[in-house]
């Protein structure tokens, strides 16, 4: 299964969901994206990125480099669902 998903590093405080969506968008269509947040609202350094196809998260990874001026760390997120264990 091909990955769709990227995890965005080294996002700045003031990051916002528009604005990653906005930068993202420039290679192909955005399915969800997101910016992790404090409590106090403050960008927690990192978000993700759900494309809908993933040649778009894997031409992203090559293509995207920063936020505003400021140097990005992009790895596909590989996380899949744990399967519920009959007990």
């Amino acid at each position: 299964m091909a990955a769709h998903t990227i995890f965005v590093g080294s996002l700045p405080d003031s990051a916002s969901n528009e604005r990653l969506e906005e930068i993202f968008s420039e290679i192909g269509p955005v399915k969800k994206c997101f910016v992790v947040r404090d409590k106090g609202k403050k960008c927690r350094g990192f978000g993700f990125v759900t494309y809908s196809m993933a040649e778009d998260a894997q031409r992203a990874l090559k293509e995207i480099k920063d936020y505003d001026g400021q140097k990005l760390s992009l790895t596909v997120n590989n996380c899949l669902k744990k399967k519920r264990r009959n007990l």
